[in-house]
């Protein structure tokens, strides 16, 4: 079972190798760093994490997914039809290879951002209004990894149902909504909102990308908390494990017999 499933993910990964979907976990990075430091500038280090955690990641899972699954679903499937695999790891390793993209571009996010913003920007160009540690960018990293992970088969869901545009679209207004309900007490309640709100904990910076200080809007007392992450991290791989189980049975009863 395990030796298929990795097989089947090998030929997943295979179908993106020399294509923009298969880049999409370099390139998005690249591209928000750029962004972030040259409009930015001495602000380069908030505006990274911000526009990453807030647009670029959740533009970068939700096309990936999307694209992952185009190309079946405007074949209404056959291609996967006609292999004698059980379509369940069909859809487990169309996951897999969507986590393996948003770690991928996390690490690449967080790292670039660490050498720009401490060492490269500071020694060649001007000083960063903040800081951060390699610690926090190790934390962000992972925190960013595992509270997004549900979104990806919650997007490929989407995407099979939908198409690429709608599910883009839905997403990233679902995605706006959590960073307006990240500065609430009921942020636990929308998974949308877990990203943002863990990530002022991790690195002090606030949804609206100021720094997390008293006399910054939205802040309040207790934002910065750290007891928010496990709380945070624990509800949002429930929601992976969930959408996981209800999208790779809606997969194999009705996804994938399009025919």
């Amino acid at each position: 079972m395990i030796g298929t499933l990795l097989k089947i993910y090998r030929g997943e990964n295979l179908k993106y190798r020399h294509t923009i979907t298969g880049k999409l976990w370099i390139l998005m990075p690249v591209l928000t760093l750029l962004l972030a430091y040259g409009i930015s500038q001495n602000f380069g280090i908030n505006s990274a994490f911000n526009w990453w955690y807030t647009l670029m990641l959740p533009g970068t899972v939700t096309l990936f997914t999307c694209l992952a699954g185009e190309k079946d679903r405007k074949m209404k499937n056959r291609a996967v039809l006609a292999m004698p695999i059980d379509m369940g790891s069909i859809w487990d390793s169309k996951i897999l290879a969507g986590i393996r993209v948003l770690a991928l571009a996390n690490l690449v996010a967080a790292a670039g951002n660490l050498a720009l913003g401490r060492y490269l920007v500071p020694q060649f160009w001007m000083d960063q209004v903040m800081e951060i540690s390699p610690a926090q960018t190790a934390a962000a990293a992972a925190v960013m990894t595992v509270t997004i992970l549900w979104q990806v088969p919650f997007c490929l869901w989407l995407d099979q149902k939908w198409g690429l545009f709608p599910a883009l679209i839905i997403n990233m207004i679902l995605n706006t909504t959590g960073t307006v309900m990240a500065v609430t007490s009921y942020w636990l309640l929308n998974p949308w909102a877990v990203l943002p709100r863990l990530m002022t904990a991790v690195v002090g910076i606030l949804p609206n990308c100021m720094p997390a200080v008293p006399g910054s809007e939205t802040y309040f007392p207790g934002i910065t908390d750290p007891s928010s992450i496990l709380p945070g991290i624990l509800v949002t791989i429930v929601w992976f494990g969930v959408l996981w189980a209800i999208s790779r049975i809606w997969y194999k009863r009705k996804g994938a017999l399009t025919v």
